[in-house]
């Protein structure tokens, strides 16, 4: 993961909005309640990073920390930190440490969006509005000039994913798969405007 990481050009998306035909509906508090993302508890994970056909691979720590805190650490197989972040509980970020070829402020700013999505930083203060398409149901929390969502099924049986857009385009999405939210057996954050992809599936230790 190098300075080509953040050298790219974004592509363009279609000039249809991706979140055509959304209808406001009523929020349901309870499903709110029971799919709103809560972070993620411990874990290490393999990780592998394609950007616009370059690879990265390591492994990733999501560690609770005892003042509520979360840290997410990326190392290479060789011990190699590549970058070191901090979330605070109440949202705030930092950036312990960064290696060199990354600690710009484009690749920190979006590598930060990527992981607040992931640990559901958005979430934290509800305020989320409702709508429905087809058999989807988005719960939304305006950022800026973005939303953040998570989305459910109509019965709310299930969290299919979170993501984030603007008003037209699709920006990132993330899907977990296993049964237990806090520790998924795995996590893609795919970019949808330029060709990013991180990987992580947990490690299983003794």
């Amino acid at each position: 993961m190098r300075y080509l990481l953040f050298s790219i050009p974004l592509w363009l998306g279609a000039c249809t909005s991706a979140y055509k035909g959304l209808t406001p509906v009523a929020a349901d508090p309870a499903c709110a309640a029971r799919w709103t993302p809560h972070g993620l508890g411990t874990a290490w994970y393999t990780t592998s990073v394609d950007v616009v056909g370059k690879h990265i691979s390591g492994l990733l720590l999501i560690k609770q920390m005892p003042d509520s805190s979360t840290r997410v650490v990326f190392t290479n197989e060789a011990g190699v930190t590549f970058f070191d972040f901090a979330f605070a509980a109440d949202g705030s970020f930092s950036a312990r440490q960064v290696i060199k070829q990354l600690d710009k402020k484009p690749v920190i700013e979006t590598l930060r969006k990527d992981f607040a999505l992931v640990l559901g930083v958005p979430f934290r203060n509800g305020a989320w509005q409702a709508w429905q398409r087809g058999d989807e149901v988005y719960y939304g929390v305006a950022q800026k000039k973005e939303t953040a969502y998570f989305i459910t099924g109509p019965d709310c049986a299930s969290l299919r994913r979170l993501e984030t857009g603007s008003r037209r385009k699709r920006k990132v999405t993330v899907e977990q798969t296993g049964s237990n939210a806090l520790l998924p057996d795995s996590i893609i954050v795919r970019h949808h405007t330029f060709a990013m992809t991180i990987s992580l599936r947990k490690l299983e230790r003794p």
